[in-house]
């Protein structure tokens, strides 16, 4: 019984790892754009000198 509840059918798995996928590209594109702020913010202080 506890296993039919469980069960969330064929298409749900694969809309669950898209899912898994776009919130993974969404964390890796903030910590890369993140690091592009910093590295530009660090070339105009370097620049100004």
């Amino acid at each position: 019984m506890i296993y039919t509840a469980l069960y969330i059918g064929p298409g749900m798995g694969t809309g669950a790892l898209i899912l898994v996928f776009l919130i993974g590209a969404l964390v890796l594109f903030s910590l890369g754009y993140i690091v592009y702020l910093r590295l530009k913010r660090m070339g105009k202080r370097k620049n100004k000198k």
